[in-house]
């Protein structure tokens, strides 16, 4: 479990280091007063955390949670040089140790994964302030990164990926959570559901960053879905992801790597 703990964050990061500029793209459309008080939960390794406290100014309050004392951790190391005082808190997404109308912005980014989304928009819920914002960055496993594939490698990875899903987690949605959050929200009693789609576009020949992100991201679908592949199509998936082959996507001179985020903003109570 370490290990592939340990793969993650590994593969988190890069993604964090090969579309920056976009993320930082997207977090500037989250409207965020100079004095608001804000709320990441969780925090996670604290790349977001960041980024709202770069938006906050004097007068700004800045509240990070996780119940992991390691990307408590992490944040403090990614806030380092960072003016805007920030309070760490460990704390369970389920149970915030904050009043009711506490925050004017709460943010969660792709977390919801690893929690329950009800029991965690339903915490969000109580703490925002009655005219607050909750905004939640999340994606689609099935549609988050789109690739040049062969067709029939396509058709057939589609169908490992909601395997391995059912397999890992019992059940073919917890890997695409943005398919039905607008009705938790909406069943935890916010009025107001936007959701905005952000893309993010790679053209080859690819920099080192997006390279890095596509090695990562190759490598989780290996350890995923390849086995779910039926053996028929493995060939092709070998010779696509293999950086020597000709067909790599590596290599092939007119591939292009998109990425599809998606932020909901939530309001009124």
């Amino acid at each position: 479990m370490r290990t592939e703990s340990v793969a993650a964050e590994s593969y988190q990061a890069s993604f964090h280091t090969a579309f920056r500029p976009d993320l930082d793209r997207l977090m500037s459309d989250i409207p965020i007063p100079s004095t608001a008080a804000v709320l990441d939960v969780p925090c996670g390794n604290g790349f977001y955390t960041r980024r709202l406290a770069e938006r906050l100014r004097a007068g700004g309050r800045l509240v990070a949670v996780d119940v992991s004392d390691e990307c408590l951790e992490r944040t403090r190391a990614e806030l380092a040089g960072v003016d805007t005082p920030v309070e760490i808190i460990e704390a369970d997404a389920y149970k915030l140790p904050f009043p009711d109308d506490t925050f004017d912005v709460v943010w969660s980014a792709q977390s919801l994964i690893s929690l329950d989304p009800v029991r965690a928009a339903r915490e969000m819920y109580r703490v925002v302030k009655p005219a607050g914002l909750v905004a939640i960055l999340e994606v689609d496993e099935f549609h988050h990164v789109l690739l040049p594939w062969p067709a029939e490698v396509e058709a057939e990875l589609q169908a490992a990926i909601l395997a391995a899903s059912v397999r890992k987690y019992g059940d073919g949605v917890k890997l695409s959570p943005t398919r039905r959050l607008r009705r938790v929200l909406r069943q935890c009693g916010f009025r107001s559901v936007r959701r905005d789609t952000y893309p993010a576009e790679r053209a080859a020949p690819f920099d080192p960053p997006t390279t890095d992100f596509l090695a990562h991201h190759l490598r989780y679908l290996r350890s995923f879905a390849y086995p779910h592949l039926p053996a028929a199509v493995r060939p092709a998936f070998d010779r696509t992801t293999d950086p020597d082959s000709p067909d790599s996507l590596f290599r092939l001179p007119d591939a292009d790597v998109v990425l599809i985020n998606v932020v909901y903003f939530a309001r009124g109570k």
